[in-house]
């Protein structure tokens, strides 16, 4: 890359926000399933009417009984999903909303457009948080190539950037959290030096804390991320770690309370997903029932659904989890402690009922909160990858490779794979099958028209 457009991102850090922002708006169409429509009507709700309630959702979608999103609480219609990114996207939605554009029988172009531009937004803006985070760790260029490699190279292209899904914000906070604690671990490094700790250290842990709080209400399984930094901030900040686990737990509290309050369970909506296994996959047993012998390897290598199948040259963080620990100074030694963090997602993941992620999404869905982690791991590795010369061309290869994959996503998605020759539900061999895949379908159905 030219050292001109990399001064020139750097320059103008904004553009690292706009150009994914452009390219994930280039389709010219929302792509969704379901569950992001409970999340956009919070948001709508909110605007219209200062409540989380959807019993008006009727009235702008037409349904019979009540679809697996949506749940009757306390004589009310609520979201099964966690509405924190509902919340998060009024600002959005506002605009819109006050001149008359989102009203009953209007039809859904205007709200899904706008479940797109939040998505994209939401996306765009952990793309330049990480580089932000990147270049704290590397020189500029390796910075920009892992942020755009971040954007364009994973399923923040075809899933994150493409409608208001749970992700999103999800990973903004990720990627947000991040940088803070880097920031106090630079701070913390100041302080041993001699100048002791100062206010910066705190504040930054503050936000660190809020931030991972944030990313929990966006996703409930990012617990296991707050839980892991948490014991990492204990490790390095000692007493000073109060400042991160406390606004974590104060919003972890208010998740469970808000549980509590409408499903009765510290689940929340999940206690009712999890019931809808079979009606909805054809899925018997238990929500953890998977073998991890068969779940782990899905998550990383089905030709459907893995990892390393879809964005391949995330298989370099792995390398980056086994050598970061020799890597010196305090901000490589506080993010090898995370290292756990990504590795117990996959696992919970590995052993869902449902370890797919269902039948109505493009590639590896479930495991995109692992992906500002696995930036991290690649960055540990980033020197001896660019210096030697086989493995700078093997990474640049599986990057390209990856860059396709994701673009075959964003504009050929849907295909037949699903429903042909028999429904997914009906077949689950159907996601070991490397000759007809969800890729090669997509590709041969070819580019969809925009809204």
């Amino acid at each position: 890359m030219t050292a001109k457009i990399v001064d020139c991102f750097d320059s103008h850090k904004i553009l690292v926000f706009f150009v994914p922002f452009f390219i994930y708006m280039l389709n010219g169409r929302e792509i969704s399933s379901g569950d992001p429509t409970p999340t956009v009507f919070t948001a709508v709700n909110l605007v219209k009417h200062g409540t989380i309630y959807l019993d008006d959702l009727h009235d702008y979608i037409a349904y019979h009984s009540l679809p697996y999103y949506l749940s009757r609480r306390k004589d009310h219609i609520v979201s099964n999903y966690p509405i924190f990114p509902g919340i998060m996207a009024t600002p959005i939605f506002a605009p819109f909303i006050w001149i008359g554009m989102i009203n009953p029988g209007d039809g859904d172009l205007v709200w899904k457009y706008l479940s797109k531009i939040s998505g994209a937004a939401f996306t765009s803006l952990s793309v330049l948080f990480m580089y932000l985070v990147l270049k704290r760790l590397l020189d500029k260029s390796g910075a920009l190539i892992l942020s755009g490699a971040y954007g364009l190279g994973t399923a923040l292209w075809p899933i994150t950037s493409q409608s208001l899904w749970q992700h999103g914000p999800s990973v903004f906070w990720w990627s947000v959290c991040f940088y803070a604690l880097l920031r106090a671990a630079e701070a913390l490094d100041k302080a041993s030096g001699g100048i002791g700790v100062t206010p910066a250290l705190r504040k930054f842990l503050l936000l660190a804390g809020l931030a991972a709080g944030g990313a929990e209400l966006c996703r409930t399984v990012n617990g296991i991320g707050v839980m892991v930094l948490s014991v990492t901030a204990v490790r390095f900040f000692r007493r000073d770690s109060l400042y991160f686990i406390a606004p974590a737990l104060l919003l972890t509290g208010a998740l469970l309370g808000y549980n509590m309050f409408i499903f009765g369970s510290w689940k929340g909506g999940d206690s009712v997903l999890h019931t809808l296994h079979w009606q909805l996959d054809h899925v018997s047993g238990g929500s953890w029932s998977t073998p991890l012998s068969v779940g782990l390897p899905g998550q990383l290598i089905s030709p459907s659904r893995g990892l390393l199948i879809f964005s391949p040259f995330l298989i370099f963080g792995f390398w980056g989890m086994l050598s970061i620990g020799r890597r010196p100074g305090i901000s490589w030694r506080l993010i090898a402690w995370t290292v756990p963090a990504p590795l117990l997602m996959l696992i919970v993941f590995a052993k869902y009922a449902v370890w797919w992620g269902g039948n109505a999404h493009y590639g590896a869905r479930y495991q995109i909160e692992t992906y500002p982690f696995f930036l991290l791991y690649i960055a540990a590795v980033w020197p001896s990858l660019t210096r030697r010369r086989w493995l700078r061309y093997l990474f640049i290869f599986l990057l390209l490779y990856s860059l396709a994959v994701q673009w075959i996503g964003a504009f050929c998605y849907p295909s037949e794979w699903a429903s042909k020759p028999v429904a997914l539900w009906e077949d689950k061999d159907r996601l070991w099958d490397w000759t007809y895949n969800e890729i090669w379908t997509c590709a041969k159905s070819g580019i969809k028209k925009p809204f």
